[in-house]
């Protein structure tokens, strides 16, 4: 049939239409699965809980780590030790947590790691460097910009882990976003992954799906070293997603949850680091076959329904009839369109995004677009994946040089 009839493009318009009706069903019933973790506010039950270490993972993150660990001491967990990792910093981190350990004693240590083993990546090697140095039964890994709101947030962890019988708890992090390039890319990005990651499934064991949020990861530190610990992923770009999947192999019960503003973290701060941020994860998280299907949705789902939309405005202004966008193919693509905006209010409410920028969330779905056709060219080896001073080529670190500790 040729599509470029009136007839074959109706058809393809209606059939796009179709499409989007159980989409937005299904991404509408795996949000409402999604329910936030309550803090607990009644402290009873505090001499029961076990000795918690929280292991901080900072390389040149001399703007945050002081609020960082502040707002962990600030915890009303009765046993806690925090162990800070400086990862190879150039900036004043180490200074920062040197002074921090003066003034904390015995309750922060902090490990300074001068340079990488070969066969790890930093952060792996970092977590792996202060599990070392940590003497809790119970672990607690959070990276240097997050900022914990809820002094319950541990606590009340730690306790649901407990409830359910958990060896591996991840929850979602708040994000800042600060600008308005982040607050369309957080939502937009997330979106296009979760599809894949499906994290209602997590804790069960009947589907294979994992996944993990790298800002707040809580184990069971037997039963997370007996299944590999950071060495099964030391060299693994996205490792926080490939430990949830070697864990969850390995028959750990894991879960992933919404916390109630338990604590917030930074997005990207300049558009560099959000290209090379999110193509990192794209990179790491799907397949090339998952991002093909991804790109070809989203070309066929959200961009060939907004240039029909476009075309139709254009259309109304020249004409003065809005005839185009009300009748056959026009129509069609309207709805399809609708239906995206409706998923994108959905959307931005799940992440905590400003609905204010919602009318230009198509702009976060053309970053979208480009970061997956560069993950694609990535996995293909025809461009690199750069991240914090390194260079990873087909999945292996070639800049800066391994160096033998």
């Amino acid at each position: 049939m040729d599509f470029l009839s009136a007839n074959g493009l109706t058809l393809l318009a209606w059939t796009t239409t179709s499409l989007w009706i159980p989409f937005v069903v299904l991404f509408y019933i795996a949000s409402r699965k999604q329910s936030p973790l309550r803090s607990l506010k009644d402290a009873s039950g505090l001499v029961a809980l076990p000795k918690l270490s929280v292991i901080v993972a900072a390389r040149n993150e001399s703007a945050c780590i002081e609020t960082c660990v502040r707002s962990l001491f600030h915890q009303d967990y009765p046993d806690l030790e925090v162990v800070a990792v400086n990862d190879r910093s150039s900036d004043d981190t180490s200074e920062i947590l040197d002074r921090l350990a003066r003034e904390f004693g015995d309750r922060l240590q902090v490990v300074h790691v001068a340079a990488l083993p070969s066969g790890w990546f930093g952060k792996p090697h970092a977590m792996e460097s202060g599990l070392k140095r940590a003497s809790g039964s119970m672990v607690c890994f959070t990276d240097a910009d997050c900022e914990f709101l809820d002094p319950a947030a541990l606590r009340t962890s730690v306790m649901e882990m407990r409830r359910r019988e958990l060896d591996f708890l991840s929850i979602a992090a708040r994000y800042t976003m600060n600008s308005v390039r982040e607050c369309l890319a957080v939502p937009c990005c997330a979106e296009a992954l979760l599809i894949w990651l499906r994290p209602e499934r997590v804790s069960d064991p009947n589907w294979p799906d994992a996944f993990a949020n790298g800002a707040f990861i809580m184990v069971a530190l037997e039963r997370f070293e007996s299944a590999g610990g950071w060495g099964a992923v030391r060299s693994k770009i996205s490792e926080d997603l490939e430990l949830a999947r070697v864990l969850k192999r390995a028959g750990l019960r894991l879960a992933v949850v919404q916390g109630d503003a338990f604590y917030q973290t930074g997005s990207y701060p300049t558009f560099r680091e959000s290209w090379n941020g999110w193509s990192r994860i794209f990179k790491g998280a799907l397949t090339p076959i998952q991002l093909t299907i991804t790109f070809a949705r989203m070309l066929l789902l959200f961009a060939l329904p907004l240039c029909a939309v476009l075309w139709g405005v254009v259309q109304m202004f020249l004409t003065g009839s809005p005839a185009w966008l009300t009748h056959g193919a026009g129509l069609a693509f309207a709805i399809a369109f609708g239906l995206r905006c409706f998923q994108d209010v959905i959307l931005f409410r799940l992440v905590g995004a400003p609905l204010v920028v919602l009318p230009l969330a198509s702009l976060g779905r053309l970053f979208v677009m480009a970061v997956v056709a560069r993950a694609l060219l990535s996995h293909a080896g025809l461009v690199n994946t750069h991240w914090r001073g390194a260079t990873f080529v087909s999945g292996r670190m070639i800049k800066p040089d391994h160096i033998k500790v």
